[in-house]
């Protein structure tokens, strides 16, 4: 990854930290709507809020597969 798509990710993570769950779930679902990247940002935070009943202390890569499938994203 380029240093600017790195960078630009970053700061799509930090734009998304503050909103709600709610919200979240509908960047993530929002395919037309949002980019691609801006999106993964989105699930990232969703990811991370994830209760462990759903994640079950996975690995990353795993867990987002697991919260994918949960919310049906």
């Amino acid at each position: 990854m380029n240093r600017q798509r790195l960078f630009s990710f970053g700061l799509m993570v930090w734009q998304t930290h503050g909103l709600s769950h709610d919200q979240l779930l509908r960047i993530v679902s929002a395919k037309k709507r949002y980019s691609p990247q801006f999106r993964a940002a989105a699930l990232r935070h969703l990811v991370a809020a994830a209760p462990v009943s759903i994640t079950g202390g996975r690995p990353f890569a795993e867990r987002r597969r697991h919260v994918r499938a949960h919310y049906r994203v």
